[in-house]
């Protein structure tokens, strides 16, 4: 078919023109950034419930598979009809795995909050005894230099009166019973962490509403749980719909190994945390350290962050120790070293396998990068998304490798030139 000689002069056309109205959609959306911006936060507040939801059934999909294969087991062959018996077998599994997951929360709950309770009491109550016990060693310390120990005396005796005066007037007054806590915290900490919440009945209706939310993001999970089979179906079908069958292979395998990566290191992670905030509880109390259940639950909660939750963790439990004794601070410290060796040469492995794929210098660099940008929840997700991330271009790239017919391992690649112990490299040279 001949040419026409007019064809590279409308496909400049169409390239010219696609650039300006692409210029011109990105100069109206920065000009309109910040109502964009406070349309999605309105929108994500709307949805709110099926974020949390989500997350809810992404958390309970593992539980529900493992008693669902159960059930499948243990019912065997029956008489009701194959299709009525899976779905039953599929509400029941649902049903016991959200069922499992309140009572375990109900049992952590019940567990930790009074000896945090009573822990925070007594480290408030103990706290002018630390005061004074640090005042008379930084005396003995700076003995021989009575200039600079009146100067860091003064300054330490201005700041703990200031302090112990806060504590006396603020705090501790407002943690003599759990009815006066309560009560503290819906009339003061409430209405400063929301900012919406300004007497007892607009604290009522937050918490209503946060309970409404609540509910809605387990029938949410249910529903979602029930329906997974078919929202994954329906997915596939606009996939392949869009892109060509050998791109959608890519995208469905992708998306198989991003789940695959995401859900194993946060389920994985989430037990490994709770099994090393049992066992620190459990040493706490039988080596006596203080304030054993606040120990163990910054640790459990901090363990969650990987590389550097351990750090994190350990540095403020091993101040708070040392105001006490400073010989238990360092046993403490040697503590947490063999735990930490103990979750990532044994208990981590063990649980998480090789779950993300990723060497030591990525998992820190995700962790820097995605904690700068988000926070607490970067910091936590980094290492899952930056895995994920870093599987579609390994993919990428090794399927580029294939098509070139070059090696796919990076060690034929050490050296100057490139692959050199491929054949077909060496069989092109002159």
């Amino acid at each position: 078919m001949k040419k026409h000689h007019f064809e590279p002069y409308i496909a400049a056309g169409i390239s010219a023109f696609c650039v300006i109205a692409a210029a011109i959609f990105l100069y109206f959306l920065l000009s309109w950034s910040s109502k964009i911006a406070a349309f999605l936060g309105t929108l994500a507040y709307i949805l709110r419930p099926i974020f949390i939801g989500m997350v809810i059934a992404f958390l309970l999909l593992p539980i529900q598979n493992h008693i669902y294969e159960f059930l499948v087991e243990t019912v065997g062959g029956s008489g009701a009809k194959p299709v009525r018996r899976d779905g039953l077998l599929r509400l029941i599994a649902i049903v016991c795995s959200l069922l499992l997951a309140i009572f375990i929360i109900y049992l952590l709950l019940a567990m930790v909050i009074p000896q945090l309770y009573f822990s925070i009491v007594g480290l408030v109550n103990a706290f002018p005894g630390y005061i004074r016990q640090v005042s008379a060693n930084l005396q003995d310390f700076l003995k021989d230099n009575p200039e600079i120990q009146g100067m860091v005396m003064s300054a330490y005796n201005s700041a703990a009166a200031s302090f112990q005066n806060w504590l006396n007037a603020d705090i501790l007054p407002n943690l003599q019973s759990i009815t006066d806590s309560i009560n503290w915290v819906r009339t003061t900490i409430l209405p400063n962490l929301t900012g919406v919440v300004s007497n007892v009945s607009a604290a009522v209706v937050y918490v209503l509403l946060l309970a409404k939310d609540i509910l809605i993001a387990i029938i949410v999970s249910i529903y979602l749980l029930a329906r997974k089979d078919t929202f994954a179906a329906q997915s596939k079908k606009i996939v392949y719909s869009i892109f060509p069958t050998r791109v959608a292979d890519l995208l469905v395998a992708e998306t198989r190994s991003a789940y695959h990566i995401l859900s194993g290191f946060i389920n994985g992670k989430l037990v490994d945390s709770l099994i090393i905030g049992i066992i620190t509880l459990i040493c706490c109390n039988l080596l006596k350290f203080p304030y054993p259940a606040l120990v163990a639950t910054v640790i459990g909660v901090t363990n969650v962050i990987p590389f550097f939750g351990p750090f994190i963790g350990a540095v403020p439990c091993a101040v708070l120790i040392l105001l006490v004794n400073p010989i238990q601070c360092l046993q403490f410290v040697v503590f947490i070293f063999i735990l930490q060796q103990f979750d990532g040469n044994i208990l981590g492995p063990k649980i998480l396998g090789d779950s993300t794929g990723l060497a030591s210098f990525w998992v820190l660099f995700s962790i820097l990068l995605f904690g700068g940008l988000f926070g607490f929840a970067g910091m936590v997700l980094g290492v899952p998304v930056f895995a994920m991330f870093y599987s579609v271009v390994r993919r990428l790239v090794h399927r580029g490798l294939r098509r070139h017919g070059l090696p796919e391992d990076t060690e034929h690649y050490v050296g100057p030139i490139g692959p050199q112990a491929h054949p077909k490299s060496r069989e092109q040279e002159p």
